[in-house]
């Protein structure tokens, strides 16, 4: 290639990073205008569970801003009501609580992932600890690495902020976790699986591993020894916990394994005659292959019982307010998640809501309890909808149209090539007809 156009070509990617740079600004300062325009004058201890609140979600020192707007804002941002009050917070950290730092956002001398990181460590502190971070980093921020800052920040905790040095050590001695990744299940049935543990644990934890892939090796397994200790902390899981293996085959059986001294584990899974894969409705887990589910059915101890299976497509009602076991269990397996856009979490964590609100004085007079007249909402969400103008419809099973404060509107539908997350589009609505 001629050097000329080589370096045309890398004039245009810094021309490039440098409209994203500056676009990423004129956003920032757009969030925090419409800030300003949803302010919430009210003291947070005042706050109630219902109707719409002020939220602190910068630290002290930040404007409160209304709840609801919030989650209208985050959509039209493409995220989700975390992921948008997330951002939302660190824009008025920067802004209200690190103002050095901002005015070098703002100027293009520090990217905004960098700043947003800093904002991330100071939204807890104090407005004394963050001032004088923001004092200490500003200037060369765009050079620190993460060290760097994580000790400027740990310095600033020490002298302004006491109690926070306080709580980080006991956090320091609580932070312990175990995670299996189930969202990286591979189609071979393997996942991913680490944790922190205290040492004693550790040390307790390894020895038994040890113990156990050597019993296997003993046994004449010919595995690698790597392979060993997973098949051996495997067995512990089944031998300590009797953890046993629920079937469900949405095909022509329901099948549900399970002793009664086990803690069973239902598993939904689609299968295709035509294909060597199975879909499975479980959280974390999207594709496996039709051979791993014969093996669980197949493994010693599990017991495999067939039940009915729940049509998706039927409508199912009950006179009652309460959705009946079936009928809650449908629109689980339908839903899977809230149906609230960009938001994902699980069936299982969320209510049943009523599109058209039930009567509970007269049933005949308000929304009945049916599938078509259910959708699964998380909590927040639940709130959202129920004391807010947020609206939506249902076109078909499955299929949701919202209406957020603003006027802006989304659909969120969940086809089977996505698996269990939902997908979420901006519906944009054609301009009015032109004046003759």
């Amino acid at each position: 290639m001629p050097q000329t156009t080589t370096a045309t070509a890398i004039d245009a990617v810094r021309d490039a990073q440098d409209a994203r740079a500056a676009a990423e600004v004129v956003e920032l300062q757009a969030v925090v205008e419409w800030a300003a325009g949803h302010r919430v004058e009210q003291d947070v201890v005042t706050a109630t569970s219902f109707g719409d609140n002020g939220v602190l979600l910068g630290g002290i020192g930040c404007p409160l801003v209304s709840e609801f707007d919030v989650y209208d804002l985050a959509a039209s941002l493409g995220m989700s009501s975390d992921a948008g009050c997330n951002f939302v917070g660190r824009t008025l950290e920067l802004r209200y609580r690190l103002p050095k730092t901002w005015e070098r956002v703002v100027a293009l001398d520090v990217p905004k992932w960098k700043a947003f990181r800093l904002a991330e460590l100071t939204m807890n502190l104090t407005f004394e600890a963050a001032s004088y971070i923001d004092q200490m980093l500003a200037p060369v921020l765009h050079s620190c690495t993460y060290a760097q800052i994580e000790r400027t920040v740990t310095m600033g905790i020490d002298l302004y902020d006491p109690e926070e040095a306080e709580r980080r050590a006991k956090k320091a001695s609580d932070d312990r976790s175990f995670d299996v990744h189930l969202d990286g299940a591979t189609t071979d049935g393997v996942v991913h699986v680490d944790g922190t543990l205290a040492l004693e644990d550790a040390l307790d934890l390894e020895q038994a591993v040890k113990n156990g892939a050597q019993t296997l090796s003993d046994l004449g397994c010919e595995e690698s020894l790597d392979a060993r200790r997973a098949m051996a902390l495997g067995d512990m899981a089944r031998t300590q916990l009797a953890l046993d293996l629920d079937l469900d085959l949405e095909t022509d059986d329901h099948l549900e394994a399970g002793s009664p001294s086990g803690r069973g584990v239902t598993i939904y899974a689609h299968l295709d005659p035509d294909s060597e894969h199975a879909t499975l409705d479980n959280p974390g887990a999207n594709d496996v292959l039709i051979d791993q589910i014969k093996a669980w059915c197949q493994t010693v101890g599990n017991t495999v019982i067939i039940k009915p299976v729940i049509d998706l497509n039927a409508e199912i009602s009950t006179d009652a307010y309460t959705p009946t076991t079936k009928l809650t269990e449908q629109v689980r397996l339908r839903d899977q998640c809230c149906v609230f856009p960009h938001c994902t979490r699980p069936a299982r964590h969320c209510d049943l809501d009523h599109r058209i609100p039930y009567h509970h004085q007269d049933p005949t007079a308000g929304g009945k309890t049916t599938t078509s007249n259910l959708a699964l909402l998380c909590r927040r969400h639940h709130r959202t909808k129920t004391f807010s103008p947020w609206t939506y419809e249902t076109p078909q099973p499955g299929v949701y149209d919202w209406t957020s404060p603003s006027g802006a509107r989304f659909r969120v539908t969940r086809a089977r090539r996505h698996g269990r997350i939902p997908l979420t589009t901006q519906i944009h609505q054609a301009p009015p007809d032109s004046e003759p």
